[in-house]
């Protein structure tokens, strides 16, 4: 099925949110909301639609995928282009757009079996690091909004810059863990590929060192 009517259907018709929507097709924001800006109505569908190919294929394929964990990763790494071609090799029939869409599924799924819903005290927090449009004396100015959520109790911090650096991007850390009175174990990054990383200055590694070195200072 064409990714962009998914999409528009999931948001248009279902009625679930972009994050939602972005998390689970494992596309940007801003492509869901560009697939939802493109015109003409959304077909509704009356029952699941025939995938004849798919059906011919389907259960190899799948037994592949439920060996993967046993690739070691890096040039052995089981990608949708290589479980595409030794789908061909075994003289089966199916295109790699087909393949792509089964392995986007296949760890869709996966990902809503391991999704904790109960978090412990401590353990995970959510980082977002978006653009946001202030009205500022009368202007309307780009500003961006750091977001540091606690799993376990849902609560916020959130603080706006002006800029998105590393210098703002170290300093909402230190706000939000002075705030919040603790550091936790674990932190997810919603947005650090297309809000952080690309900005900021010196490697991943460099990065989070002075993000520890940040977190020493503040709590020693």
């Amino acid at each position: 099925m064409d990714q962009v009517h998914v999409v528009r259907h999931k948001v248009l018709v279902e009625g679930q949110g972009i994050r939602q929507v972005a998390r689970e097709m494992g596309v940007a924001r801003n492509t869901v909301k560009r697939y939802l800006e493109r015109p003409g109505p959304v077909r509704v569908e009356r029952g699941p639609r025939a995938r004849p190919v798919f059906e011919k294929v389907r259960e190899r394929l799948q037994a592949v995928l439920a060996e993967s964990p046993q690739w070691t990763g890096g040039k052995q790494r089981l990608t949708a282009t290589r479980l595409h071609a030794m789908l061909l090799s075994e003289g089966l029939e199916v295109g790699v757009t087909t393949v792509r869409e089964a392995v986007v599924e296949w760890k869709r799924l996966r990902r809503e079996v391991f999704v904790p819903l109960v978090y412990p005290a401590g353990d995970l927090a959510e980082v977002d690091f978006f653009e946001v449009l202030l009205d500022l004396s009368g202007k309307r100015e780009k500003a961006w909004m750091f977001v540091m959520r606690l799993m376990h109790s849902s609560r916020d911090f959130a603080c706006l810059y002006m800029r998105q650096d590393q210098t703002s991007f170290l300093d909402g850390h230190v706000r939000a863990f002075e705030h919040l009175g603790c550091v936790p174990q674990r932190i997810a990054y919603d947005n650090l590929k297309a809000a952080v990383t690309k900005l900021l200055v010196g490697s991943e590694r460099e990065l989070f060192g002075a993000l520890r070195g940040a977190c020493i200072a503040l709590f020693v």
